[in-house]
């Protein structure tokens, strides 16, 4: 087996250089920026082959030759003499170490070695592209530090059977990304995660790139024995691993796409003893997040079943990326494909698109893609914009497309779930989108192929080939071209992701004046067909409750049994958010028995008073559940029962317990004041010793207790011994060569 180290770059060998010196020292390894780096790509304490305590300090130098089969002579590193005789005098190069991907004969590595120790190198040792390629093929770690070797090799010598196979499905799902991928502190740090303890989350925003940092974490796996990969949307998917098998888990989006969703992490919860299992088995599993959404998640995990979720060193947030690594991510886009004069007109603006914190991996693909940029006016102040709005940027993209290329990303948008089957048929969807477009069938089909990985992507699975989008905001950029048009409507309704359009869209009259997308009643069946199997969840439940007519709500219950059954059943401590306002449309439209609505209101008023909850006196839409004399009889019975006598109410605590005490009280003391506040009751000196009791009992609560949640922080890995000298400017130094 051979890899072609020439199809990496400069930069990926110097990564794969510095990564092989680390592996087989076993010891930290300096890198070094390309611009002002002194003559050292990287640096080591002590000696090449120091067996006892390390002492001296050692230079590594790195040269790349892109010529395939080329070999190194000493001419092509005689710039470099003198910058190591000035390290040797700064006692710098006990050893110099040259590392290339390059061949050396005997004759050239003596004539090398000979040259660098006669200006007071210690010892010159030189290590080719034969040596580093036995490396990586004796060692699967290095392959996944350095994930670009993964497309210039042949896999089959080092993965066999179905792991070879989905290996490869993979790298070709992946396209362009490996060839540009820049292996960051969070991806070494998932790699380490994944390694040490089996199991790692990644956190990031849409485009930051943790869908690439998974497929490459599971094509590492599958490289490092495991049986296969299985990528699964739910925790009742669980069920398809297969015990004793050490196989690789991704799991996207675990916690919800968009919003947390309270049901699927109810089922996590329930799945967490086999997620353990399998991970104590020697399953690798992966999840994905938005930050947000993991933020809500967690104070609802059980941890006890699945301690890993306590280890911060499992949680990674692919989003904190330094100024060099989003340098170095644009650089290798922008150098890949773009003409050179469209290199040359963007070079002077690079480094503040790479400086700009809202900078996302997506983001330098873009830049990369002449089909992105060939409209594109290209200054300082609208490449930043294109950073800071991604998504409205490409909505512009998109709608500078011609007719067929239009049509055919609306037929992907309206398979995003599960792709087009190719060769392309003539399906309902494509029905739809010839009649609505005007463009033909077949010019669809040559449009695809046009767009093949720059906006849709050809992709292989058992079942035969299929079109995706590239990336999945995309979808979300067609969306917002389609959505607000009458005539285009049908398109959103059919092929919208339905977490986006319960966000953006209302089926009533005057959405659009709380810049909402009006589903017209027309429609309301298409709607309602996708909405059937849609989880009853905090989303959908706060859609139908806040957005929707009185007409939807009838229709929809008529193909829904279970949400009345979800009323009849639900707990007054289910009625937050969503629930709440569902429950109180029903109501105020009659949607259900008035025993119904009577049976909620009394489970609403025994847990605000059972468990002082002021809340539902405050709150407008628990409100409306209540009829005038009800609501009256309830803020009775709340103030004789917590404000009729002020100085037995801390005595009344003692009943309650709770694993967060603290957390506890300072509930209790906040429900009190705002009831207090609600009754219109001054303070006086019972207030204010019930008040100080409870400050007390919290005070003598913090030594012992913390709230939840504390400790938590993500994983950052540093590179051992880094520090990057220069600056990430200097990266693209040659991106117009």
């Amino acid at each position: 087996m051979s890899f072609d180290l020439s199809q990496l770059g400069w930069k990926a060998f110097q990564d794969l250089a510095a990564a092989v010196a680390a592996e087989v020292l076993k010891r930290p390894v300096q890198s070094f920026l390309g611009s002002n780096d002194g003559g050292r790509d990287g640096a080591f304490l002590g000696r090449w082959d120091a067996a006892g305590p390390l002492a001296g300090k050692s230079t590594i130098q790195c040269k790349f030759l892109g010529k395939p089969g080329a070999n190194l002579t000493l001419a092509d590193l005689k710039d470099e003499l003198p910058k190591a005789q000035k390290l040797a005098a700064d006692g710098l190069a006990d050893d110099y170490i040259v590392m290339t991907n390059a061949g050396v004969s005997g004759d050239a590595d003596n004539q090398i070695c000979k040259a660098f120790e006669s200006v007071g190198v210690k010892q010159c040792r030189t290590f080719d592209g034969g040596w580093i390629v036995k490396q990586l093929i004796e060692n699967p770690r290095l392959r996944m530090l350095v994930p670009r070797v993964y497309g210039i090799g042949d896999l089959s010598h080092v993965i066999t059977g179905h792991g070879y196979k989905q290996a490869q499905a993979i790298l070709n799902s992946m396209g362009s990304d490996l060839s540009c991928f820049v292996p960051t502190d969070a991806y070494r740090s998932a790699v380490t995660a994944l390694q040490e303890h089996g199991f790692v989350i990644l956190l990031g925003d849409p485009a930051s790139g943790k869908s690439t940092i998974a497929a490459i974490l599971a094509l590492g796996a599958i490289d490092d024995g495991c049986l296969g990969a299985l990528k699964i949307n739910s925790p009742d998917q669980l069920s398809l691993w297969h015990p004793g098998e050490k196989q690789f888990l991704w799991v996207d989006d675990a916690f919800g796409p968009n919003n947390f969703d309270a049901a699927r992490m109810a089922g996590w919860n329930a799945q967490l003893g086999a997620l353990r299992a399998a991970v104590e088995g020697g399953a690798r599993v992966v999840f994905t997040s938005r930050n947000y959404i993991w933020e809500a998640a967690r104070p609802h995990l059980k941890t006890s079943a699945f301690p890993l979720f306590k280890e911060s060193q499992v949680v990674v947030n692919v989003h904190a990326l330094s100024d060099e690594e989003r340098a170095q991510m644009l650089y290798n886009h922008v150098r890949r494909v773009q003409p050179r004069e469209i290199r040359q007109r963007l070079k002077p603006f690079l480094p503040a698109v790479a400086s700009n914190k809202a900078f996302l991996p997506e983001t330098a693909r873009r830049l990369g893609d002449p089909l992105f940029t060939k409209n594109l006016v290209i200054s300082r102040e609208r490449l930043i914009e294109l950073v800071e709005h991604p998504v409205e940027f490409l909505a512009e993209v998109l709608e500078q497309l011609d007719d067929p290329s239009r049509a055919a990303v609306a037929l992907v948008f309206l398979n995003s779930q599960s792709g087009v089957p190719s060769p392309i048929a003539e399906t309902p969807a494509m029905q739809m989108v010839t009649r609505l477009t005007g463009v033909t069938h077949a010019e669809i089909a040559r449009a695809m192929q046009h767009l093949n990985d720059s906006i849709t992507r050809l992709i292989s699975e058992d079942d035969g080939d299929r079109w995706i989008f590239r990336h999945p905001t995309v979808a979300d950029a067609f969306a917002t071209l389609v959505g607000p048009s009458p005539e285009l409507i049908e398109l959103y309704v059919h092929g919208a992701k339905l977490d986006r359009l319960l966000e953006d869209a209302a089926c009533r009259q005057k959405a659009a004046e709380s810049g909402r997308i009006r589903i017209p009643p027309a429609l309301y069946p298409a709607l309602i067909e996708r909405l059937k199997q849609h989880p009853l969840d905090d989303a959908l439940m706060w859609f139908l409750g806040s957005q929707c007519e009185k007409a939807f709500l009838e229709r929809i219950l008529d193909v829904r049994p279970d949400i009345l059954k979800w009323a009849e059943g639900a707990a007054a401590s289910e009625l937050v958010l969503g629930g709440r306002v569902l429950f109180a449309a029903m109501a105020s439209w009659s949607l259900f028995p008035e025993t119904t609505r009577k049976a909620m209101v009394a489970k609403i008023q025994e847990h605000s008073i059972s468990w002082l909850n002021a809340k539902p006196l405050t709150n407008e839409v628990t409100r409306q559940i209540f009829k005038d004399d009800e609501f009256a009889a309830y803020e009775a019975a709340f103030k004789k029962a917590w404000l009729s006598d002020i100085p037995s109410v801390f005595s009344e605590f003692g009943r309650y317990s709770s694993e967060d005490e603290v957390g506890l009280y300072n509930e209790f003391k906040e429900n009190l004041q705002a009831a207090q506040a609600y009754f219109e009751m001054e303070d006086n000196d019972e207030f204010d010793e019930l008040y100080a009791e409870i400050d007390a009992h919290i005070e003598s609560l913090g030594g012992e207790e913390r709230s939840h949640g504390g400790g938590w922080s993500s994983a950052s890995m540093k590179k051992p011994e880094s520090s990057a000298s220069g600056t990430a400017a200097g990266i693209f130094k040659d991106v117009d060569d």
